[in-house]
């Protein structure tokens, strides 16, 4: 299921039909009026489907192998040790919600809507092998990510109904849920593992993650746009567009 080819024509049908009356525009200079709108009610309807099918075309997605030194200094001599993360994967999403207000902006046949988006309960395992002290556990970790809040900006050229992502960046992780499977880890080797992979997950796999999502969706863009271009609006409909957003603006 095509979520964003919903977002993108459902934008301008679902303006360009409430209310279900037409509108005849007295100048160019009206309907060019630059104008505001608050999307939230829309968008939350399709921010329910975004996860379910970000579990069905995004996940599992595979995560690079990464490999960490550490020390350890029970007394006198400092131990230094290895710790590898190897087969990782990026294998659930639980829900993706609304994150701030969605806005739409409409100028001059552009329509630009900003949306900021809540990615709930990512799910990540990795398998792990350690040496020091001539100890080598191995076994494999499970890691929960409370939340990843991206923002994104989409520009709709009603003139051909192109779109193109304007903006998308990671703003915020939320906390992790760390959980070794396997070999039972002495208490000092567990908190030395688990500040290794907070890190690892803070500064390297946040960038895969929203580097692998930035890829899709772009994608999911441009098969977007092989198939929209070229149905443009006609004068009516844009007329209709914009006297819907003056009435969204007034409700």
């Amino acid at each position: 299921m095509r979520i964003l080819s919903l977002v993108a024509f459902g934008l301008v049908c679902a303006l360009a039909s409430v209310g279900g009356y037409e509108t005849e525009v007295e100048d160019e200079v009206q309907r060019n009026t630059a104008m505001s709108a608050n999307m939230n009610n829309y968008i939350d309807v399709v921010m329910i489907q975004v996860g379910p099918w970000m579990n069905t075309h995004l996940v599992p997605m595979a995560l690079p192998d990464v490999v960490e030194g550490f020390e350890h200094r029970p007394i006198l001599i400092t131990y230094h040790g290895e710790l590898a993360l190897t087969n990782g994967v990026f294998h659930t999403i639980h829900s993706v919600g609304r994150n701030g207000n969605a806005m739409m902006h409409y100028d001059r046949q552009l329509l630009r809507v900003a949306v900021g988006a809540n990615i709930r309960q990512l799910g990540f395992t990795y398998d792990y092998s350690a040496h020091i002290m001539d100890l080598g556990p191995t076994g494999f970790v499970d890691v929960d990510v409370a939340t990843m809040t991206f923002t994104s900006e989409f520009i709709i050229d009603l003139t051909d109904f192109y779109i193109w992502m304007q903006d998308f960046r990671l703003t915020n992780m939320g906390n992790l849920n760390i959980r070794f499977r396997g070999n039972i880890l002495v208490d000092w080797m567990t908190n030395i593992f688990v500040n290794i992979i907070t890190t690892v997950f803070r500064n390297t796999i946040t960038n895969v993650v929203s580097n692998g999502i930035h890829d899709f969706i772009q994608a999911t863009l441009d098969e977007m746009n092989g198939r929209l271009r070229g149905r443009a609006m006609t004068e009516q409909e844009a007329a209709v567009l914009i006297e819907n957003l003056k009435k969204m603006l007034t409700n």
